[in-house]
C-alpha cells in the first residue's frame, strides 16, 4: 500500500447568499490516505482518524475545489474539514 500524508484544516466559515465562505482554517493534524478518487476510503480515513463519528455516516459529503477535499455537511454545504492536497509539507 502506498499512502500519502495531508494536512486536515477545521473550517471556520459562514453562510452567503451563494453558499459558504471560509472566515479562517486551522490545522488540527494530518491524516493517511491511499487514495482520493474514492470518497468512501477518504471518508473511513477521517473516520479512523477520529476527525468524523460514526454518525456522520450519511451526513457528510465530499466536495473538491482543486486545491482540497472539503468535507461537507450533507443537509446544508456548510463545509466542516478541508484536506490540504494541494500543498505537500
Amino acid at each position: 500500500m502506498n499512502t500519502e500524508t495531508y494536512k486536515v484544516l477545521s473550517i471556520d466559515a459562514w453562510r452567503e447568499q451563494y453558499g459558504w465562505a471560509w472566515n479562517q482554517w486551522y490545522l488540527v493534524g494530518t491524516v493517511e490516505l491511499e487514495t482520493l478518487d474514492s470518497p468512501r476510503k477518504v471518508l473511513s480515513a477521517m473516520r479512523n482518524a477520529g476527525y468524523l463519528s460514526d454518525d456522520s455516516k450519511g451526513r457528510v459529503c465530499l466536495d473538491d475545489d482543486q486545491y482540497n477535499i472539503v468535507v461537507c455537511d450533507r443537509n446544508n454545504g456548510e463545509p466542516l474539514f478541508a484536506i490540504e492536497y494541494g500543498s505537500k509539507f
